[in-house]
């Protein structure tokens, strides 16, 4: 009996529940339903997100008014004749119409985000039961332009990509409750502006320069950046290929992926700076050093190839030359866990905290896991990942006096009179370099664009400047190891030298042909700096850098 009653006070507690629920959504039918059929979708759509504005104020992105067009399907009488009026106005298909209008929906959109030149049609066609309304639909005036940096906003006004997805709260106008001037459901207040640190113009050119890189030399992505190593500010950030923000839907995603930050690789021959700038500082090396550079050098069972033999050389040299045996041989002077903590002071496996979504933290190991090879190939830029903008972000310390600082592509939120919000100032992070130690490495980084470099595609006639290149292998992610005979190609730059006045940096990733970054990527940077070092009022110097001495002849 006991077992008995328990099942059936459980049947009963079960039961009270389950009318409680129907009570409540019978409630909810009665009461609400009313207010459902007749809310007016104005209340939704209507905001002005504000302006995406380069560093001049140049409107990157905006909002244009437009029509939408809406059907309360009980309400019309005639919907054959309706669908056939609504398909000669909006240019669409009459079978189409008449599919949305002939339900028991109390809503529906026949048409989102339409010509506001429509609206004198729809006023002359007076159809029962069709509504339009005003909405807002964001425009890029510029297409692709800066596309990975910009990002999108859906049909509904919701940022969903970039600077528009990471500032969507600051870009929405205030909700209409806070709104005192809204009167009468169709006032509004454009959000908040968004004023990038990238320049139109360098971006242009840095766009256009990479497209024709692109078309000639195959690689599957290219991407370029360009920043002020005293403030952090990008400049101009742009991968191709790109995409057309005014149709992003016909886009994959892939495509759409900001990879200059999310996307991280095995940096290569590019990384040797760093290491190099860690013994400098550390005392380990010295410019009247000298190693023996014979092509290739066995640490463990394995063998280290150059790409060929350099004989003796000094670390100016091993730069110049970007000699694997060199750099082997040099970093054999430094532990490797104070390697590991000196590699992270420059941020390397650690997000540089941009404004943008999605950034990669790369990789850098804890020591614990480094194997007796690692230290070594990690001198030349294997079992290390880093994404662009970490690269970048890295060398503008060495060019910013051995001060590294946050990376920037926010300058300022202004409000739609034009006024000051807040102010995105230059961030110290760490000093990673002695002042000494970040003027010698910008010095012998000179002899890298010089006849005797890696990198002498890359140099301007008159002017002074570093930089230095890379070639790296790429990680089979599937089998391990690396992919045979496909590269990826960078070259990382200065200008002016001493004092640079930007970091450019250029990564192709398996270009077809040539692959060496000297080949491919320092043609792209000349290209680039030649175009956009007037513009930023850096002008040829009056002593060149690329006279070899006495003792280099």
């Amino acid at each position: 009996m006991d077992k008995a009653r328990k099942r059936f006070r459980i049947i009963i507690i079960l039961l009270i529940l389950l009318l409680g629920v129907l009570l409540w959504r019978i409630t909810k039918l009665m009461f609400f339903h009313k207010a459902i059929l007749s809310a007016v979708p104005s209340q939704v759509n209507l905001s002005e997100r504000g302006f995406i504005l380069d560093r001049n104020g140049e409107k990157l992105a905006l909002s244009l008014e437009t029509l939408s067009v809406y059907a309360r399907p009980s309400e019309i009488e005639n919907k054959k004749e309706t669908a056939t009026e609504l398909a000669r106005v909006l240019g669409t298909r009459y079978d189409r119409v008449l599919r949305m209008i002939n339900t028991n929906k109390p809503f529906v959109w026949i048409e989102r985000q339409v010509d506001i030149a429509l609206i004198p049609s729809f006023d002359e066609l007076d159809l029962k039961g069709i509504y339009t309304e005003k909405e807002f639909r964001r425009y890029y005036p510029f297409g692709n332009l800066a596309s990975h940096v910009i990002g999108f906003a859906g049909i509904d006004q919701e940022g969903l990509e970039g600077i528009e997805y990471q500032f969507d709260e600051v870009l929405l106008p205030r909700k209409r409750e806070e709104r005192p001037e809204a009167h009468g459901g169709e006032e509004t207040t454009r959000g908040y502006s968004v004023v990038l640190t990238i320049d139109r113009y360098v971006q242009e050119i840095v766009e256009e320069e990479l497209a024709a890189s692109y078309a000639q030399t195959g690689a599957q992505l290219i991407t370029a950046l360009v920043m002020r190593p005293d403030t952090g500010e990008i400049l101009a950030l742009s991968n191709k290929p790109d995409y057309d923000l005014n149709r992003f839907g016909n886009y994959p995603d892939d495509l759409i992926r900001n990879k200059a930050i999310t996307d991280s690789f095995e940096p290569g021959s590019t990384f040797k700076i760093f290491i190099s700038s860690i013994l400098f500082d550390s005392g380990l090396i010295d410019e009247d050093d000298t190693f023996e550079c014979s092509g290739e050098i066995d640490v463990g069972k394995v063998t280290i190839h150059d790409t060929g033999e350099h004989g003796i050389v000094n670390p100016r040299q091993i730069l110049e030359r970007s000699c694997n045996v060199g750099m082997v041989l040099s970093v054999d002077r430094i532990g490797k866990s104070d390697l590991f903590e000196k590699l992270r002071a420059f941020g390397f496996g650690t997000p540089t905290g941009i404004n943008l979504p999605g950034e990669a933290r790369g990789i850098l190991r804890n020591p614990g896991e480094w194997s007796m090879l690692s230290k070594y190939v990690i001198a030349i830029g294997q079992e290390v990942s880093s994404t662009p903008l970490q690269i970048i972000t890295a060398a503008g310390a060495i060019a910013n006096d051995g001060v590294l600082m946050q990376p920037r592509i926010v300058k300022s939120i202004e409000r739609p009179d034009g006024t000051l919000i807040k102010e995105y100032g230059p961030l110290q992070i760490r000093r990673v370099l002695s002042s000494e130690t970040a003027n010698r490495m910008l010095d012998i980084l000179t002899g890298v664009l010089s006849d005797r470099g890696t990198g002498y595609n890359a140099r301007i006639e008159g002017y002074s400047m570093a930089g230095k290149t890379g070639t790296a292998q790429i990680a089979d992610r599937e089998k391990g190891g690396y992919l045979e005979g496909q590269f990826y190609a960078s070259f990382i730059g200065f200008l002016p030298v001493p004092e640079p006045k930007i970091v450019v940096l250029v990564t192709l990733d398996r270009p077809t042909g040539e692959s060496y970054g000297g080949q491919t990527a320092a043609p792209v940077f000349k290209h680039i700096v030649e175009r956009i070092a007037p513009y930023l009022n850096i002008y040829p110097s009056s002593t060149k850098v690329y006279i070899l001495n006495d003792a280099d002849k």
